[in-house]
């Protein structure tokens, strides 16, 4: 986020430009989070295999 002096204006065009980039960054792909997650969902199940029978794994979600 760009922080910016309260007695600063934007352009209607400049307004849209920003709007628009903040909407097309909120969807774009992200390998590295995407890997993170995967790898977080592995261990957490490789975790809950080698767990005896009858124990619970706490779970960090």
């Amino acid at each position: 986020m760009i922080n910016v002096a309260k007695d600063v204006r934007l352009t209607d065009e400049l307004e849209r430009q920003l709007m628009m980039q903040a909407i097309e960054d909120q969807y774009r792909f992200k390998p590295v989070e995407a890997i993170k997650k995967l790898f977080a969902k592995l261990f957490a199940a490789a975790d809950r295999a080698q767990a005896p029978a009858g124990k619970m794994v706490e779970s960090t979600n």
